[in-house]
């Protein structure tokens, strides 16, 4: 139990580092990764839209050839998956290692 209390610490600090904004506990969202997944084939850039410091921004990230991940989609069609990669996410987004 120890071990998800850290790992809860560890995505609000992210989470703040990242949008410059407090957590808030309000919404709680769970997430299921298939068990099985179709390989659609790699995964060049990431387009996102998120909230910093109060102010709606929009995002670009084109991944290096090296450090792209895979693209993959469950089994029935539902769910995109992003698997692997060589990136971290960070207080300043989407950075490749």
């Amino acid at each position: 139990m120890n071990n998800r209390k850290n790992e809860i610490n560890d995505a609000v600090e992210l989470f703040e580092d990242f949008t410059g904004d407090e957590a808030d506990y309000s919404e709680k969202h769970e997430y299921t990764i298939p068990d099985v997944g179709i390989e659609i084939g790699t995964i060049d850039g990431i387009m996102y839209t998120t909230r910093r410091n109060g102010k709606e921004e929009k995002y670009i990230h084109r991944f290096k050839k090296e450090s792209r991940p895979l693209l993959a989609v469950s089994s029935d069609g539902e769910q995109l998956i992003m698997v692997g990669g060589s990136y971290q996410f960070t207080e300043k987004g989407i950075e490749d290692i």
